[in-house]
């Protein structure tokens, strides 16, 4: 039986060429995110960040932005196929102020030496880990990997108000181009009160002819509360959230800092 770090590697090695069509416009997402991103580190870092990890890098989408903003970035995924895509997108754009390296960030100190200015864990990485037990490892392992005051930002889905309704899929995608049409959506299989499969499908193709490609995850449903309380116990402090409506980032942004 495949272990729950086995599965995501897989679900991520295999989505790595088509993550970009889950945005309207990756390309402007990573500009728009990483623009974002630094109006927070620059509102709530307490002294300079300089070096930032980013422990769940996936295809670059937030680690580049930040590169081409100047911050010095080690970017690192459980996924060896997206750390080579990410790599490759870095490479396009010229980019020699970022590292790339897989690693898993429940045990960041296996394979990252140093400390940083700011750990970061974006786009719903956080809630793949289904136990307070792997949670608070990866909190304890990231907050290994930051200076004393460092910042540690993640965002995760708005769970608290997901799980009002618990949806069954989200809505789809679809982009053209060159003459090839994409469609990607999720559809959502709860297993428990807070935990959930992903089913996430991409077609391919034109006119009648489609190629269909489904990957799977698993989730918990992580209340603001639960995390928080998680992130205190392992020392973090100063936790604060931040709704889109107030941060400016599609999802909801806990920041907190190392004791």
């Amino acid at each position: 039986m495949p272990t729950d770090q086995q599965l995501n590697q897989k679900f991520y090695d295999e989505l790595s060429g088509d993550y970009h069509l889950l945005f309207e416009d990756w390309h402007e997402a990573i500009q728009q995110q990483a623009r974002t991103l630094d109006q927070l580190i620059k509102k709530y870092a307490t002294r300079k960040v300089n070096t930032l990890l980013d422990c769940a890098c996936g295809i670059g989408t937030q680690a580049i932005g930040l590169a081409q903003l100047g911050y010095h970035i080690t970017a690192t995924d459980l996924s060896p196929k997206a750390i080579e895509r990410a790599h490759h997108e870095a490479e396009e754009r010229q980019l020699r102020n970022i590292i790339f390296k897989t690693a898993d960030f429940t045990r960041l100190a296996a394979s990252i030496s140093g400390t940083f200015d700011m750990v970061i864990a974006c786009d719903n990485a956080l809630p793949h880990l289904l136990t307070n037990e792997t949670m608070s490892l990866a909190l304890k392992s990231i907050a290994s990997k930051m200076n004393d005051g460092g910042l540690f930002l993640a965002s995760i889905r708005d769970y608290d108000q997901l799980l009002n309704t618990r949806p069954g899929s989200t809505l789809p995608v679809v982009k053209d181009n060159k003459g090839q049409r994409s469609i990607a959506f999720q559809v959502w299989d709860w297993l428990t009160p807070n935990t959930y499969t992903v089913n996430h499908f991409t077609l391919k193709g034109q006119d009648e002819h489609y190629d269909t490609y489904l990957r799977q995850t698993t989730y918990r449903a992580y209340q603001r509360a639960e995390l928080s309380a998680l992130m205190e116990a392992c020392g973090f402090k100063q936790i604060q959230w931040l709704l889109p409506e107030t941060s400016g980032y599609y999802q909801p942004v806990v920041i907190a800092y190392k004791s």
